[in-house]
């Protein structure tokens, strides 16, 4: 088999960046779409050619109109098998910061894909964010305090 005929052969699969951001009592960032319901970490789909980090970088530009400082620390990497409803592939979160209430005034939102964002204690995720995305923040939020990236499957720890 060809190296050209190998690659072509391998799965496609996509990943996704998102970004905690909480202000000094903890409580994190989330975004509203307007093309779907519910809330999001900020972030979105890594570009061909992209790294995940740049892509949390563009996609806080691009959402929030703020800017990331590097280096890239990264607090959950999940695995999400494929479905009827998603293409599968990895879901990461690097840590976006503390911010102050100046910095978080800064914030813009494109009109066109974000109607408002807000911040919630992870202790009430469950209010906005769907189970999956709840286990996500409460291992972003456990890696930042230990220091210890969460490797997730399905919304899960692999033990």
């Amino acid at each position: 088999m060809s190296t050209d005929d190998y690659l072509r052969s391998l799965p496609r699969r996509p990943t996704a960046s998102g970004v905690l951001i909480t202000d000094d009592t903890a409580r994190a960032l989330l975004v509203r779409p307007v093309y779907k319901d519910g809330w999001e970490f900020p972030g979105g789909s890594v570009d061909d050619g992209e790294s995940p980090w740049d892509a949390a970088v563009r996609e806080v530009k691009e959402e929030l109109a703020l800017a990331l400082a590097g280096p890239p620390v990264l607090l959950c990497a999940d695995w999400m098998p494929a479905s009827d409803t998603d293409a599968g592939g990895f879901r990461l979160i690097f840590d976006g910061g503390v911010m102050s209430s100046e910095e978080l005034s800064a914030i813009r939102l494109p009109a066109e894909e974000l109607s408002e964002w807000k911040l919630v204690d992870p202790a009430d995720a469950g209010a906005f964010l769907p189970p999956i995305r709840v286990r996500r923040i409460h291992a972003a939020v456990a890696a930042r305090r230990t220091g210890r990236v969460a490797y997730l499957e399905d919304g899960y720890p692999v033990a």
